[in-house]
């Protein structure tokens, strides 16, 4: 019995064309391909339609064939694909009138993710689209929907960079986009491209602001996912000594804290966080220089055992960030901690609380604090003392818990003093 052999299409007769399809008849056939249901089909339908929206984006069926190509995925269960294309149709065509069934392809995605990345999800298709030129708005959506790291989109992605680059060519920003995309190789876990993407900023680029941020990131990932700390103290090191004026100068000597603590060199890694945080408080990067200062104390604490340096550096934190109730409180909280279990400092202990109450006395912490503080001056033998406190929480949080408490405590202290007074009596 003869077989039906494969002749590829390359070896068809070349007669050449004639007529070129509209692109609105390939999409309707497209269309017919997909109210099949066939699985395998679904898929090709949604590779094709990739191209032929790269082709045709201006035209007036661009969106639908997006939706299309949404739908497609959604059947065949490929979810992660479906939030990156509905995420491209979102930021592509901000003004379509498919909103309802957006939003509705949307909810069915995002229920079929990781749980930990719907909330991010969530918020980001709420959020309005801001009104720009339309690569402005696909560069956002490049960086926001990397941004979700979600699990099987590397190809998807992937195919929108380099749709993006080839419409594009010339976009002012191309430089961040391919750091970014490097970012993407390394969500990948394919470390290699990463590096290369990142030399590729710093050697095709020559005027690049981006410079110092590509060998940082270079070092990030010896240091990081490589374990090579010596590879990775070498580009931070370059950082420091080629861009001495960079804004990455903070985050690399953050970085090398941490590959300090890594080698176990914890001398090494508190000089490094202290020159961050410095860098963090000069430049106005609250929020890192927090973050610096706490992992500092951190080091010194659990690390080098100095609990006396600990607690000043917990001090010194208190005191930059006084004006804000949650860092204060935080970091007063954590000062009481090591007093308590490190230094067995009953006043320094009680300092610490006193803080929270004098400066923050509606904070949600405040009632604890004074409970805690009347505690530590039963201790101390100061009844008295430990009475007015626990009279000032039942005053000041009437509704809270820990106000029964205190009144329990306030009878047992009137009660050993009238046993003290008969006794003294007799």
């Amino acid at each position: 019995m003869k077989k039906i052999f494969l002749l590829p299409a390359f070896a068809l007769a070349f007669t050449g064309a004639a007529f070129a399809q509209s692109p609105d008849a390939e999409l309707g056939f497209y269309k017919q391909q997909a109210a099949g249901g066939d699985k395998k089909l679904l898929c090709a339908v949604a590779d094709n339609l990739f191209y032929w929206s790269a082709r045709n984006y201006a035209l007036p069926a661009a969106p639908s064939a997006l939706m299309l190509k949404a739908d497609s995925e959604l059947k065949i269960k490929a979810f992660p694909a479906a939030v990156i294309t509905l995420l491209r149709y979102k930021y592509e065509y901000p003004k379509s009138n498919d909103k309802e069934a957006l939003d509705a392809m949307f909810a069915q995605a995002s229920q079929n993710i990781e749980k930990d990345k719907r909330e991010a999800l969530g918020k980001l298709t709420a959020a309005p689209v801001a009104a720009a030129p339309v690569e402005e708005r696909l560069a956002a959506f490049l960086s926001e929907a990397a941004k979700l790291d979600l699990k099987n989109t590397f190809a998807p992605l992937f195919a929108e960079y380099q749709n993006f680059f080839t419409r594009f060519p010339v976009y002012g920003d191309k430089d961040r986009l391919e750091l970014m995309l490097g970012d993407l190789y390394r969500q990948n876990k394919n470390y290699q491209a990463a590096i290369m993407q990142y030399q590729k900023v710093y050697e095709i680029y020559p005027s690049t602001k981006y410079k110092a941020a590509s060998v940082r990131m270079t070092g990030d990932i010896y240091g990081g996912e490589l374990k090579d700390y010596n590879k990775a103290m070498h580009y931070y090191e370059t950082v420091l000594a080629d861009f001495p004026d960079s804004a990455e100068r903070g985050i690399t000597y953050n970085h090398m804290a941490i590959l300090s603590e890594n080698k176990k060199d914890y001398s090494g890694a508190v000089n490094y966080i202290t020159s961050a945080a410095d860098i963090y408080i000069k430049d106005n990067q609250a929020a890192r220089a927090y973050d610096a200062l706490l992992y500092k104390a951190d080091l010194q604490e659990n690390r080098l055992k100095d609990y006396v340096a600990a607690a000043d550096t917990l001090k010194k934190t208190a005191d930059i960030f006084a004006k804000s109730q949650q860092k204060f409180v935080e970091v007063k909280l954590k000062t009481a901690g090591i007093y308590s279990k490190r230094l067995k400092d009953f006043y320094g202990q009680l300092a610490a609380y006193e803080a929270i109450i004098t400066n923050y006395p509606a904070a949600p912490q405040t009632p604890q604090a004074m409970f805690d503080a009347a505690g530590i001056y039963e201790k101390l033998s100061n009844p008295q003392q430990a009475k007015a406190v626990y009279q000032k929480l039942i005053i000041a949080h009437p509704a809270d818990a820990l106000a029964i408490r205190a009144q329990k405590r306030v009878d047992a202290i009137d009660k050993q003093a009238e046993k003290a007074a008969q006794k003294a009596s007799n």
